[in-house]
C-alpha cells in the first residue's frame, strides 16, 4: 500500500527539466510548516512533486493533479467548476460561490474558489499536496488539507530560458523566463505561458462541425524581489491570465445499459444519440457552443522582517477574477439544459505572521492572525426550451442572480517543543470567525410565463397544497415566496437576503520521535472545520436559500519515513481514521425546474485508509517509485433523498453503509526510470508511468457510478547533462484508456458522463541560457 510523495526540490532558476536523476533516495526540500525542512523530517503526510516533473508528466492545470496525486481525486463535470477532494474529503458542489474542502494556495496566498484555480501551470518550483486539517498552520481553515503551489523566485544570477511542446490535435504548449538582479539587493523575473490546441470532441448529431475542447489560455507572472538586509526581504508579484478555451461537453447514456428503465429521466423535444465507449463523442447545442472568456488579474506583497530571532511576516493580497462561460450539462444538441454564467469575484486578503524558527534551543513556534474579505457577484442564465418544463408550462429560460460576500477573521499558533534528544511534542490551535451574507432570486428571463403578474418566477407550479396565494408582489425587485410556516412573512415575497456567521475552535496535537539518523516516527491527533454557506442554483422558495451547516472533522492519524540515502531508498507509511460530521453534500431541492441540486449535510460518516511511497534506486541508472492510497468510507448515519424519474417525486431512504462519494478503494502509481549517459556530456532518460484508480459508488443511484480506470504515460528525453537543453518524446493514455471521472444526470433528461481525453503524444523541447 504506497502512496504521498514523488520529487521535489526547490530549484533556484532552472525552468527547463534536466534529464532525470537516478538519486531515488536524496531527501526533498518543503515549506510545508512556513520553514524549510528535509520532507523525511516533517510529520505530516506530503505528496510534493516538482516543477519539472509536472511538465514531463503533461499536468497543466491543479484538476490534472488527480493523475500523480493518489487519495485526490478531481473533478470537472462540463459545469465550469472543479471539485476537489482528498482522502474522501470533499464537496461536490459546482457553484461558483462555494468554497473546497481543500485549501488551494499560490505562494501562500489562498485561493477563496475553485473557479479560480483553472490558471495556468507554469514556472512552478513545485507543488506540495498536505493531507488531514492543517489551520494551526495556515489563513483559512479547510477539513481535507491542503494544495500549495510554489512559484521559482527571482535568481542573483541572470538566467533565461523556455520550451515548447507540440503534439496531437495541434496542442501546442510553450513557456519562456527570464530572471535576474536589476540593481545591487534587487531582483527580478518575468515568466509567460500559452497554451494552444484545436478541439478533440465529435458532436454525435453534427459530425461534420468543428470539434469541441480547444484551448487559447495565455498567463504572465512578473516578481521582484527586494533585499532589506539578513534574513529579511520584499516580494512583490503581479499576474494575469485570459482564458478563451473552449469547455468540455458531456456525452449521454441510454440509461437501460446502466440497467434503469429508461434510457432517458424524462424527454425532451427532438431525438438524442447516445454514446458508451467512445472517448471522442458528446454532443451540445451548435447556438450555444460551450466555451469560456475568463479573466484574472492580481498581486501580492510579501514582507519577512528578521527581528532578531524572530520572523515578522505581512502577506497582503487581491485577486479580481471574471467568468463569462457556456457549458452544456445534458450532452445533447437541444436546449435541455443551457448554462451561461457571468461571475465576477473579488477577493482580499491580509496575513501576519510572528515566528520563531530557529530550533537551536529545541523550541520553534508561529503565532499568527488572518483576515479576508472576499465578494462573489453572479448571472446564471439557464436555458431548457427543449425540456419537459417548457412544453408544460411554457417555461424556456430562467436568470438567476445572487451576490454573496463573505468575512473571515482568525488567529492561529503552532508549537513545537524537543523534549528529550529525537522527541518532540506539537501542539497547535485556531480560533476563527466567519460571516457570509447571500441575496439571490431567479426570474423567468424572457417575459414567456404570461400567466403571472410580472417576471418573477412565483412558485405556482409546484406550491404544495394549503399555502397561500401571494397578494404582495413587488414588480421587478428581487424577493422571493416565503414558504416557510414559523415565518411572519409566510405566505408573501420577501427580501432574498440570507446571513450565516460561524465561530470555531480546532485544535491540533502530536508527537515525534526521530528513532534513527533518516527514520521519524509520528503521531497526530487535529480537527478542522468548513464553514457552511449559500445554495448558488436556481431558487424561487426561501427554503430553498437556507443556509447548509458547517462540517466538521477529526483526524487520527500515525506514520512514518524512513530517508536511506545511502542505499538509495526513501519509503513513508501512514494510516488514519477520519471522524467526519455534518458533511457537506449535494442533496435534492424540488424546485419549478423540476428536481434540482440542493445542498444539505450528512450527519455522521467516517473514513480511514493507509497512505504509502516507495522510491528505490537498485542499480545505478534505474529508479523505481510506487505511490498509493487505499481508503474505505462509510455513511453512518443519514436520511437522504433521491430524486425519481417522474418530477416532482422524490423518496427519502436510510444511506447508512454506503460510502461516501468520490472516495476510490485503491488509487496507484507506479513509475520505472532509467537512465544512462551518452559520452561525457549528454544522457537519456525513459520514463513509464502506471495509473490505476478504483470505482466509485452513486449510492442508490446507478447513474452516478464511476468506473475503475489504468492509463499509461511513457517518455523519452535525450538531452544535456547539465540541463542547458533537452528533446524528448511523450505520449499521455498511450493505450487510449475509455474512461471517465464524473456521471449523473446533470439535465432534465439524459444520463451523461464526462469523458476523459483520448491518447495524446508530441515532442518537447527545452533551452536555459
Amino acid at each position: 500500500m504506497l502512496a504521498s510523495a514523488t520529487t521535489a526540490q526547490a530549484e533556484d532558476g532552472a525552468n527547463v527539466p534536466a534529464v532525470a536523476n537516478d538519486k531515488a533516495g536524496s531527501d526533498i526540500v518543503v515549506t510545508a510548516q512556513r520553514r524549510k525542512q528535509a520532507l523525511s523530517t516533517v510529520g505530516i503526510a506530503i505528496t510534493a512533486i516538482k516543477g519539472d516533473d509536472l511538465a514531463s508528466r503533461g499536468i497543466q492545470s491543479a484538476e490534472q493533479l488527480s493523475q500523480v496525486v493518489p487519495g485526490l481525486v478531481v473533478k470537472d463535470a462540463a459545469f465550469g467548476v472543479p471539485n476537489y477532494t482528498l482522502r474522501g474529503v470533499g464537496f461536490e458542489n459546482y457553484f461558483v460561490n462555494s468554497s473546497s474542502t481543500v485549501g488551494l494556495y499560490t505562494d501562500e496566498v489562498a485561493i477563496p474558489y475553485p473557479a479560480m484555480s483553472r490558471g495556468a501551470f507554469f514556472d512552478l518550483d513545485r507543488v506540495e499536496v498536505l493531507k488531514g486539517p492543517q489551520g494551526d498552520l495556515y489563513g483559512r481553515n479547510t477539513t481535507a488539507g491542503q494544495i500549495n503551489l510554489v512559484t521559482r523566485k527571482p535568481t542573483q544570477t541572470f538566467s533565461t530560458g523556455g520550451s515548447i511542446e507540440y503534439g496531437n490535435f495541434n496542442s501546442v504548449d510553450a513557456e519562456a523566463y527570464i530572471s535576474g538582479p536589476l540593481a545591487s539587493g534587487v531582483q527580478a523575473r518575468l515568466a509567460g505561458s500559452s497554451l494552444l490546441s484545436s478541439g478533440w470532441q465529435r458532436s454525435l448529431s453534427r459530425p461534420s462541425d468543428k470539434p469541441l475542447g480547444a484551448k487559447d489560455q495565455q498567463a504572465l507572472r512578473g516578481q521582484i524581489n527586494v533585499d532589506l538586509g539578513a534574513k529579511s526581504n520584499l516580494l512583490l508579484q503581479g499576474h494575469w491570465l485570459r482564458d478563451k478555451s473552449d469547455n468540455i461537453a458531456a456525452t449521454p447514456v441510454d440509461g437501460r445499459t446502466l440497467g434503469l428503465s429508461s434510457a432517458q429521466a424524462k424527454k425532451t423535444t427532438g431525438t438524442v444519440l447516445f454514446s458508451d465507449g467512445d472517448n471522442r463523442a458528446a454532443d451540445w447545442s451548435a447556438d450555444q457552443r460551450p466555451r469560456r472568456n475568463n479573466r484574472q488579474v492580481g498581486g501580492s506583497a510579501t514582507l519577512n522582517l528578521a527581528l532578531g530571532s524572530l520572523t515578522l511576516s505581512s502577506i497582503s493580497a487581491y485577486d479580481h477574477f471574471k467568468r463569462d462561460e457556456y457549458n452544456d450539462y445534458d450532452g445533447a444538441a437541444q436546449h435541455d439544459a443551457n448554462a451561461h454564467n457571468i461571475s465576477d469575484i473579488k477577493a482580499f486578503s491580509q496575513e501576519v505572521r510572528l515566528a520563531d524558527t530557529n530550533d537551536a534551543d529545541g523550541l520553534t513556534w508561529i503565532l499568527g492572525g488572518y483576515y479576508s474579505n472576499d465578494v462573489v457577484h453572479e448571472n446564471y442564465q439557464f436555458d431548457m426550451s427543449d425540456s419537459i418544463y417548457a412544453i408544460s408550462y411554457g417555461l424556456n429560460a430562467l436568470n438567476t442572480r445572487y451576490r454573496q460576500k463573505t468575512t473571515s477573521l482568525a488567529g492561529f499558533g503552532h508549537v513545537e517543543a524537543e523534549i528529550t534528544n529525537g522527541f518532540k511534542l506539537i501542539g497547535g490551535a485556531r480560533f476563527t470567525h466567519e460571516t457570509r451574507r447571500f441575496a439571490g432570486c431567479t426570474y423567468d428571463l424572457d417575459g414567456t410565463l404570461t400567466k403571472f403578474v410580472n417576471n418573477i418566477l412565483i412558485p405556482y407550479v409546484i406550491t404544495p397544497a394549503g399555502l397561500p396565494v401571494p397578494s404582495n408582489i413587488s414588480n421587478g425587485g428581487c424577493s422571493v415566496y416565503d414558504d416557510r410556516a414559523d415565518s411572519p412573512t409566510y405566505g408573501t415575497f420577501t427580501d432574498a437576503e440570507e446571513r450565516a456567521s460561524t465561530s470555531k475552535w480546532m485544535w491540533k496535537g502530536g508527537a515525534e520521535f526521530q528513532a534513527a539518523p533518516g527514520t521519524l516516527l509520528y503521531a497526530t491527533v487535529s480537527s478542522g472545520f468548513k464553514s457552511g454557506g449559500f445554495n448558488g442554483a436556481n431558487a424561487n422558495l426561501k427554503s430553498q436559500q437556507a443556509n447548509y451547516r458547517p462540517e466538521r472533522l477529526i483526524a487520527y492519524e500515525a506514520g512514518v519515513k524512513a530517508n536511506l540515502e545511502k542505499l538509495g531508498l526513501y519509503a513513508e507509511a501512514s494510516s488514519f481514521y477520519y471522524d467526519y460530521r455534518d458533511k457537506q453534500t449535494n442533496g435534492i431541492a424540488v424546485t419549478f425546474v423540476g428536481n434540482i441540486t440542493g445542498i444539505t449535510n450528512i450527519p455522521k460518516s467516517r473514513i480511514y485508509g493507509i497512505d504509502g511511497l516507495l522510491r528505490w534506486s537498485p542499480l545505478p541508472g534505474l529508479a523505481l517509485e510506487a505511490a498509493g492510497t487505499w481508503l474505505d468510507s462509510k455513511i453512518l448515519r443519514w436520511t437522504a433523498v433521491s430524486s425519481q424519474s417522474s418530477y416532482p417525486t422524490v423518496v427519502s431512504y436510510d444511506a447508512a453503509g454506503l460510502d461516501l462519494p468520490n472516495t476510490p478503494r485503491w488509487s496507484v502509481n507506479l513509475t520505472p526510470r532509467y537512465r544512462f549517459d551518452v559520452g561525457n556530456s549528454h544522457a537519456v532518460s525513459a520514463q513509464v508511468e502506471y495509473v490505476y484508480r478504483s470505482g466509485t459508488s452513486g449510492g442508490i443511484n446507478v447513474y452516478q457510478n464511476v468506473a475503475a480506470y489504468d492509463l499509461v504515460n511513457a517518455q523519452i528525453t535525450f538531452g544535456d547533462r547539465d540541463g542547458r537543453w533537452n528533446v524528448g518524446l511523450w505520449g499521455r493514455n498511450i493505450l487510449n484508456r475509455y474512461y471517465y471521472t464524473y456521471a449523473g444526470l446533470p439535465g432534465n433528461a439524459n444520463y451523461v458522463r464526462v469523458v476523459a481525453p483520448p491518447a495524446t503524444y508530441g515532442v518537447r523541447l527545452g533551452v536555459t541560457l
